[in-house]
């Protein structure tokens, strides 16, 4: 595969951002809860689907089972950065990458390194937050709290975790930080999804920068709206292309 394309595009690049998706993370071993047999794991296990157990509706009224769902499949997974994560630390310690935005809740960038990172669902690690008082709790609260986490202070008070839940508002001010870093960027990176993803058709309508890159395993029809695309794992191609860019 011919990278030359690609590298010399970050080379020149001023403006560099990242739109990290899902593909990208199933090659870190993150579970998707919409595949097949891990929807079909999560229903039997639990009664439900996934959506339904990690929507605002089962927070409020079974909040004892969505903790246990979400202590059982969200919080007990141990998950490494990767050598694409590490690859965006060292092109974004070297200047070149700005900012990565993702829906990921696990903070895989930033556990490799990456400082400047848009989580427009939140992440598991900060904000689980009391809905009344405030209060800030550590994920090991969540973790080591018998059934349903109660705040200390207000007592009956759940415990809302982190994360933005289904049904519920993405925040304003997370929503409009990734809009004006993809109106300012003369260059895209998409990764590991293609371009009718859902997060590429919320960001990409204020591109207005010249290149558009593609990275994901298979090809798509919309690869063509691309400046260029290239199909294979982003685990794979980065390193090769950060080797390249900064090794040389």
């Amino acid at each position: 595969m011919n990278l030359n394309y690609l590298e010399e595009t970050i080379r020149t690049s001023k403006y560099l951002v990242c739109l990290a998706g899902m593909e990208f993370m199933r090659e870190q071993n993150v579970a998707y809860h919409r595949d097949s047999d891990e929807s079909y794991r999560i229903e039997e296990k639990y009664g439900y689907s996934p959506e339904e157990l990690f929507s605002a509706r089962m927070f409020n009224t079974h909040a004892e089972l969505f903790y246990e769902y979400y202590r059982n499949e969200i919080l007990s997974k141990h998950l490494e950065a990767g050598k694409g994560n590490e690859a965006l630390a060292r092109l974004e310690e070297a200047g070149y990458l700005k900012t990565i935005i993702t829906k990921g809740i696990y903070n895989m960038p930033q556990k490799a390194g990456c400082k400047n990172v848009i989580n427009m669902y939140g992440n598991i690690y900060e904000n689980n937050a009391c809905p009344r008082c405030g209060k800030i709790f550590p994920i090991e609260y969540i973790k080591n709290s018998d059934k349903v986490p109660l705040c200390d202070v207000c007592k009956s008070t759940v415990i809302h975790p982190g994360v933005y839940l289904h049904g519920e508002m993405l925040s304003n001010t997370v929503i409009s930080h990734a809009v004006e870093e993809v109106a300012k960027a003369d260059t895209i990176l998409v990764l590991g999804m293609n371009l009718n993803s859902s997060l590429c058709k919320d960001m990409l309508p204020h591109f207005t920068g010249k290149d558009l890159i593609v990275i994901h395993k298979e090809a798509h029809y919309l690869d063509k709206k691309a400046t260029a695309a290239y199909h294979g794992a982003v685990s794979k191609i980065l390193p090769e292309v950060a080797e390249s860019i900064l090794d040389a």
